[in-house]
């Protein structure tokens, strides 16, 4: 887990950045779902899924967009 949380800090290029912010939205949803179950509280993975396809969809955008969708 330490290591994967080191590959959040990119190394300042565009491309590691992106990396960087895939990574750590990937290991925010396993410790999540790690902290809900031990709290016996619902997690609702399905946000988590949708904030991670807008960050995809942005990641996506020709560099002269003027909106999403």
């Amino acid at each position: 887990m330490w290591n994967t949380f080191l590959k959040t800090y990119p190394s300042g290029e565009v491309k590691c950045i992106w990396k960087s912010v895939f990574i750590m939205c990937d290991l925010f949803n396993d410790i999540a779902k790690d902290i809900a179950c031990k709290m016996n509280i619902k997690y609702e993975e399905s946000q988590a899924m949708n904030s991670l396809k807008f960050l995809k969809d942005v990641h996506l955008l020709p560099k002269d967009a003027k909106k999403i969708y």
